[in-house]
């Protein structure tokens, strides 16, 4: 299953932290619509480069669910970010 929430924190030199929780189901929704527009064209490269179009597409969706409990930290002394794909 692909991602639905991200959760960036951000600390600043005091050590307090805002959090914020990204719905990611909005940016998938705004994503679908492109990918129909673009799909002549990744069908096209995809017959260009001899790859089946099934097996493209399935390769996209194993590595969007392996973004599942992916872990990004940024740290400076002077601010932090992290964030987290659930």
């Amino acid at each position: 299953m692909i991602p639905f929430v991200a959760v960036v924190s951000l600390r600043d030199r005091e050590s307090q932290t805002f959090r914020l929780w990204v719905p990611l189901i909005l940016v998938w929704l705004l994503i679908v619509p492109v990918l129909l527009l673009l799909s002549p064209l990744i069908l096209i490269a995809c017959l260009a480069c001899r790859v089946s179009p099934f097996r493209g597409v399935g390769v996209l969706w194993q590595i969007l669910s392996a973004l599942r409990e992916t872990a990004l930290e940024f740290d400076r002394p002077s601010a932090g970010v992290s964030i987290c794909i659930l």
